[in-house]
Formats: structure tokens, C-alpha cells, sequence
């Protein structure tokens, strides 16, 4: 019984993922062909995307690169393989590493308040019991949660020092 109800919610599984998967063929609801005056062999099947070439019509004509303004060009600048500008193409690497140093940072933070909230806790409830190392605990604990939450704030100042001394020109 259970195996027939699996196979039956699978097959009805697999049956409306294919039916979303295939193509919708939509149809051309504004005849783009009334607007030119080209009537012949209109099927009526044809998108707002597609238009039809009657007779001897050309090809729009190809372009090639174009030059770019993008940023400032010369021997600092970074070629890269596959963009549309005859022209060189200026990366920003501070930011790509800005953005990896504040991933860490932030993942800095949150071990040093998971980790020191609750090591903290537990040294006052050992405090409370009156055992010996129950001071060092919570001390390590706040250290941990002061150093989590100084990381980011630490990263960003050096980073920005850097920025400021031109150290990534």
C-alpha cells in the first residue's frame, strides 16, 4: 500500500515537472505583421520577438568592438578575455579582497560570540557553585565576545588605512 501511494505522488512528480519544463509556444496576440502590411503567410503562430523577412531583405549589418570608456586605460590596467570593448578593462581588486575580508570578519564574529556568550555563562553558574576556576571562565569568556565583536570593526580600519596609503595602486 505505501509503495503503490510513493510510486503514484512520484509519478505525479515527475509528470508536472515535464509539463513545466516544456516550451509555452505562445502566440503573437498583435499580429506583428499588420503593422508592416505583410499579410502573406500569416500563420498567427509567431511571438512578439520574432518577425518575418518577406522576399530579398538584408541583414542588419554586424558591429564589431566598440572602443569603451570604461576607466582609466595604461600599465595598471587588467586585460580580460571575453569582453565586448577593444579597449582594457580596469578590476577593482580592493574590493574583491574588502569583500573576502569582511566574509571572515563577520564569520569572526560570530565564533567569538558563540563560543565566548556561552563559556561566560558557564563560568557564573561555576562561580555560583563556588568552584576555583570559575573567574578564569568568565574571563576568557568576555575576551571572546569583546574580540569577536572587535574584528570587524579592526578589519575595516585596516583595510581602509591601506586604501588611504594607496598600498593597492
Amino acid at each position: 500500500m505505501r509503495f503503490t501511494k510513493l510510486m503514484t505522488n512520484s509519478l505525479i512528480a515527475a509528470t508536472t515537472m515535464t509539463a513545466l519544463s516544456l516550451p509555452a509556444f505562445a502566440q503573437d496576440a498583435f499580429d506583428s505583421t499588420a503593422a508592416t502590411g505583410n499579410q502573406t503567410n500569416n500563420t498567427g503562430n509567431y511571438t512578439g520577438a520574432q518577425s518575418q523577412q518577406g522576399g530579398m531583405a538584408s541583414a542588419p549589418m554586424l558591429q564589431g568592438a566598440t572602443n569603451g570608456t570604461i576607466g582609466p586605460q595604461g600599465g595598471d590596467a587588467t586585460v580580460i578575455q571575453g569582453v565586448n570593448t577593444a579597449g582594457t578593462v580596469r578590476v577593482n581588486n580592493l574590493a574583491n579582497l574588502e569583500a573576502l575580508l569582511n566574509i571572515i570578519a563577520n564569520g569572526m564574529e560570530i565564533l567569538g560570540i558563540a563560543w565566548g556568550g556561552p563559556t561566560m555563562i558557564m563560568g557564573f553558574m561555576h562561580m555560583a557553585a563556588g568552584t576555583q576556576d570559575a573567574m578564569k571562565r568568565v574571563l576568557w569568556g568576555a575576551a571572546g565576545v569583546t574580540g569577536g565583536l572587535a574584528t570587524p570593526g579592526c578589519i575595516n580600519w585596516l583595510v581602509a588605512s591601506a586604501r588611504d596609503a594607496n598600498l593597492f595602486s
